[in-house]
């Protein structure tokens, strides 16, 4: 999957895009989902998600894939706004509040009105944040994000280190990957039992295995005569889109009037 994701990035419909350009498009609708109430965020993120899959032509099931994945952790931290508690003798001062609860002894544990307003707003700015770091990743190549950093002067020691993270993400996964292969192909995985072993196999040897990688990955910069200073090279032209440029101004400027009459509406 990660190697999948990063040949997206250079393979996409959008890759002639200056990465400029699409940049720009990505963070100011990140601004403006930062900022504004769930309906418009909802529309940021059925807009981006035209855009990843239908402009980009990222396939729906990868897309799909990552969001399902993200989603995941975004709902499992849900139930600790939804769901609140209160001693049983304050259970007359939360009534309005309470949509259904049960008594667990001397507490009264509720689905909370107010917590649940809450989960929506944070749910909507979520995906909404989501849709645009996700549209970054799928149309962007890491290299042209790096450079694109060097051009605004951002350090070279922080550009080092992320291009080192970016790339031990993979030898990681890589790894992690050959293990589980290895252990499924010996049956490793065939009952509960031998699932818990073979996982605390596999992260005990992922960790040996991956400062062995780390260790071969530094010899061999050693080798090519590193000098502490890495060096990206792009070499692709790019042509700018003067359809695209004129449709993320009209929906930007459509996203503000939209927030702009709720806050009005609401005054």
């Amino acid at each position: 999957m990660p190697h999948d994701l990063n040949a997206y990035a250079y393979t996409n419909r959008l890759k002639q895009l200056p990465p400029q350009q699409k940049l720009t498009f990505a963070l100011v609708i990140l601004s403006i989902a930062l900022v504004t109430h769930p309906i418009a965020q909802g529309l940021i993120f059925v807009w981006l998600s035209v855009w990843i899959v239908g402009y980009a032509r990222i396939p729906a099931k990868i897309y799909g894939r990552v969001l399902f994945v993200i989603m995941f952790f975004l709902f499992a931290s849900l139930p600790a706004l939804i769901i609140e508690g209160v001693s049983a003798a304050q259970l007359d001062r939360i009534q309005t509040n309470s949509l259904a609860g049960v008594v667990l002894g001397d507490w009264y544990f509720f689905i909370s009105q107010t917590g649940l307003m809450r989960a929506v707003e944070v749910s909507m700015r979520s995906l909404a944040c989501v849709s645009c770091l996700l549209f970054i990743l799928f149309t962007i190549p890491f290299a042209e994000l790096l450079a694109i950093m060097r051009r605004c002067r951002v350090p070279s020691l922080l550009i080092d280190l992320l291009l080192l993270m970016y790339r031990f993400i993979f030898l990681f996964l890589e790894v992690a990957l050959q293990l589980e292969l290895a252990q499924r192909s010996r049956g490793g995985y065939r009952t509960r039992q031998r699932w818990l072993h073979s996982t605390g196999l596999l992260i005990g040897q992922l960790v040996v295995r991956s400062l062995q990688r780390y260790q071969q990955f530094s010899l061999g910069l050693a080798a090519r005569g590193f000098n502490g200073n890495f060096k990206v090279y792009t070499h692709q032209s790019y042509h700018y889109s003067q359809r695209y440029a004129i449709e993320s101004l009209v929906g930007c400027i459509g996203l503000i009037l939209l927030e702009s009459q709720f806050v009005i509406r609401n005054s």
